[in-house]
Order: C-alpha cells, then sequence, then structure tokens
C-alpha cells in the first residue's frame, strides 16, 4: 500500500478514535440502531448487490455538529460492523483447521489472533465509505453512509496482494536464517487470509485463492518445524 493510502487510513482510524471517545462520554447508556425503514428506503437508491450500507440514528442535543459528528461515524461502524460479524461467524472457525490452523498454538489462540486482524483490516478499507445523506426524524438525527463493494473489493484485493507479497518475501530471508523473519512472513500470512475473505464477503463471490494460501501456509509451517527441531539439537 502507498504511503499516501496509509496517511489517509491513519488520519481516519484517529477520527473515529476521537468521535468515539466523545460517545463514551457525552451519551452513554443510548441505543442507535436504526430504523428498517431506512434500510429498506437506502437500498432503494443504493442496490444490496452493489453497496453496503450503514445506518446511525442519534438523539438530537443542543450541539447540532456535534450530532451530525457522532451520526456519520456510528453509520460507517454500523458498515464495519456487518462484515465483522460475517466473517466471525462465517469464516473464522473455517480459518481455525487444516494448514493455518497449524500456525497457532491451538485453536482459541488462533480464533483470538483471526478475530483482532479482523478487527484491524475492517478499519483499514472502511476508509473508502461515504455519506451519502443526513437527515432528522421525530427527535433524531441520522445518517446514512454507504460502501461501494466493486471499489472495496478492488481496495481488499491490492491489500491482499501486498500482504502476500511481504510474507514471501520474508520467507526467503527465514529460508536464509534469518530468526525474526519467520514471525513477520507468519503474521503477514494471516493477514492475508483474513483480507482474501473479507473480500469474498464484500465482493460476494467466492476466494480462488484458497489453494495457493495453503501453499503458503504449509511453507511457513515446515519452517517452523524445521527451526523447532533444530532447537532440540
Amino acid at each position: 500500500m502507498c504511503k499516501r493510502a496509509e496517511r489517509v487510513i491513519a488520519r481516519f482510524k484517529e477520527s473515529i478514535f476521537s468521535i468515539i471517545m466523545m460517545i463514551m462520554i457525552f451519551l452513554p447508556g443510548v441505543s442507535y440502531a436504526a430504523s428498517a425503514t431506512l434500510y429498506e428506503t437506502a437500498y432503494l437508491e443504493y442496490p444490496q448487490n452493489s453497496y453496503i450500507v450503514g445506518i446511525a440514528e442519534v438523539p438530537k442535543t443542543d450541539n447540532p455538529y456535534n450530532d451530525k459528528r457522532v451520526a456519520e461515524v456510528l453509520a460507517r461502524l454500523d458498515i464495519a460492523k456487518q462484515i465483522k460479524v460475517r466473517i466471525k461467524s462465517e469464516s473464522i472457525d473455517r480459518q481455525c483447521e487444516g494448514t493455518t490452523y497449524r500456525t497457532f498454538q491451538d485453536q482459541g489462540a488462533c480464533r483470538s489472533e483471526f478475530s483482532a486482524i479482523v478487527e484491524e483490516t475492517v478499519d483499514e478499507f472502511l476508509a473508502g465509505s461515504r455519506i451519502v445523506k443526513h437527515g432528522e426524524k421525530e427527535n433524531f438525527v441520522f445518517v446514512i453512509a454507504v460502501l461501494k463493494r466493486k471499489g472495496a473489493a478492488e481496495n481488499l484485493d491490492e491489500m491482499t496482494g501486498y500482504a502476500v507479497d511481504n510474507a514471501k518475501e520474508e520467507l526467503k530471508k527465514a529460508e536464509m536464517g534469518d530468526t525474526s523473519s519467520l514471525k513477520k512472513a507468519e503474521k503477514a500470512y494471516k493477514k492475508a487470509v483474513v483480507l482474501d475473505k473479507e473480500k469474498e464477503i464484500v465482493e460476494g463471490v467466492k476466494s480462488k485463492a484458497s489453494t495457493a494460501f495453503d501453499n503458503l501456509g504449509k511453507e511457513i509451517v515446515n519452517l517452523k518445524e524445521k527451526e523447532a527441531k533444530a532447537e532440540e539439537k
């Protein structure tokens, strides 16, 4: 990923963190679940096969600017939540089996680490979402955010390729005897697996990269086993 994109993502994360802190301080204990009607209306304009829609409703206060900002961040977080829920419910158990599972200490550690990677990576490509509508409904302010599936999938594809290339590069260094590179290769490999699954969910098309990931995972596992045997001697 280019440095400019990394800076944009970093600023986006900082903005989300700041608004979440304001939410926790000024609006405790409030539910932000949007009504089903808002989703139905939004998907008429932004079809579900092309967009993921996030909606948030927050109670009006005497600070309209703050209400708007809070609702915008929560609408984007609603998109993130939908993706996170799906990947955690549909993919993590499958990932913690076979070749991928063998790169972890146990299945508990596998689920825990994959969950953490999901949290990190979803926030990264969420920067591509945009706010398309502000409005008021009774005593609430609402915001609609959308993430275009095609654009997000292309971004994820680029991020996956970067992670795979990084894993392969570090694996070569590890094969040459650089002990620290094996852990870096393993980390990049796990991130690539998660990113590929996120792309599958966002795009709605089954990934064709499973064999390539299996082969890369096997290389990492084999090298880890060689290192473990060498340490035992």
